[in-house]
C-alpha cells in the first residue's frame, strides 16, 4: 500500500518525495517521543522555546525534561507517535487499520515535499495541510485503489474534525482564564474527548488520549490551525493538485498565510 501511495503522490499530486520513503525499519521498535511546551496561562509558545523538542527513543530523557519545564510553571505535553517526518517503518505504525496507515502516511508526505522542495512555511501549515492531505487524499486513493476502505476513511475523517472543533472551540474558552476554571473547563474537554475517541481507531487514541492541558491544545492547533480554509478551497472545486501548488505558494510569514487562506477560502 505504501507503495502505492508513493506512486499516487508523486503521479497525481505532484508531491516530491525522498528516495528512502517508508523504506527502511526504524533500528529499535520503540515509538518516538516529542515534548511540546506552553505557557500555563494561555495557549501560546513561550518565547525561545521549540515548537517541538525531539528525543527519539529516549522517552526518560523527555520525561526528565518536561518534568523540569513544568517546575519553571509550564505546561508540558510528553507525546510518542509511530508516524513521523523521518519516513521509518516500524511494526507499530503497520498494526494499524488500511485507512490510519494512509492518514499517517500522506500526511508525513507533507513535511517530506516542503523539506525536498525546499518550501519557507510556518510549521502550523505543514501540520495543518498533512491533516488535509490525511483526510482528503486518503479518500481520493482509496476510491482508486482500495473502494471497500472508503467507509472507514470517511469515519476517520469525521472522528477527526469533530476533535478539530472540540480543541478549536476550548482554545478559546481557557485563554486568560483562572487556574481553577482552567482546570474545570479540561476536565469537561477531557471526557468528550474521551466519548470521541471512544469508536475512534487505534493511531486516533494514539494521537489524542492524553492529559488534556494548554500543551495539549498547542500541540493539537498546529493540525486544525488551517485545516477548515485548506478543507474549504478544496470543497469549491479545486482539486488535489491544485492544493499542493497552493501549498507550494504559501508566504513565510503566518499572517501572510492567514490572510491568503481566509481570502481564498471564504
Amino acid at each position: 500500500m505504501i507503495r502505492e501511495l508513493e506512486d499516487f503522490a508523486e503521479d497525481e499530486l505532484g508531491l516530491r518525495l525522498k528516495r528512502k520513503f517508508y523504506r527502511k525499519w526504524l533500528p529499535v521498535e520503540q515509538q518516538l517521543t516529542y515534548v511540546y511546551v506552553s505557557r500555563s496561562d494561555s495557549v501560546l509558545l513561550p518565547p525561545g522555546k521549540a515548537n517541538f523538542n525531539y528525543f527519539g527513543t529516549d522517552t526518560l530523557k523527555a520525561e526528565e525534561f518536561a518534568k523540569k519545564e513544568s517546575e519553571e510553571g509550564f505546561d508540558t505535553m510528553v507525546y510518542r507517535t509511530s508516524g513521523t517526518s523521518a519516513t521509518k517503518l516500524t511494526h507499530h505504525l503497520l498494526a494499524y487499520p488500511s485507512e490510519a496507515v494512509m492518514f499517517v502516511v500522506l500526511h508525513e508526505m507533507a513535511h517530506v515535499h516542503r523539506e525536498k522542495a525546499k518550501l519557507k512555511i510556518p510549521y502550523p501549515a505543514e501540520e495543518s495541510f498533512g491533516d488535509f492531505l490525511g483526510n482528503y487524499a486518503s479518500e481520493k486513493f482509496a476510491q482508486k485503489y482500495y473502494p471497500q476502505h472508503l467507509d472507514r476513511i470517511e469515519k476517520q475523517r469525521r472522528i477527526q474534525e469533530e476533535i478539530y472543533t472540540l480543541l478549536k472551540r476550548t482554545e478559546k474558552q481557557t485563554q486568560g482564564i483562572e487556574q481553577e476554571l482552567k482546570n474545570k473547563r479540561y476536565t469537561e474537554v477531557s471526557a468528550a474527548m474521551q466519548e470521541l475517541i471512544r469508536d475512534a481507531n487505534e493511531f486516533q487514541r494514539d494521537r489524542y488520549n492524553y492529559p488534556v492541558n494548554h500543551a495539549y491544545i498547542l500541540r493539537n492547533r498546529y493540525y486544525y490551525k488551517w485545516y477548515d480554509e485548506f478543507r474549504k478551497i478544496h470543497q469549491k472545486g479545486s482539486d488535489l493538485k491544485a492544493m499542493v501548488e497552493l501549498y507550494n505558494s504559501l508566504p513565510e510569514k503566518e499572517s501572510e498565510v492567514s490572510l491568503l487562506l481566509k481570502k481564498k477560502s471564504a
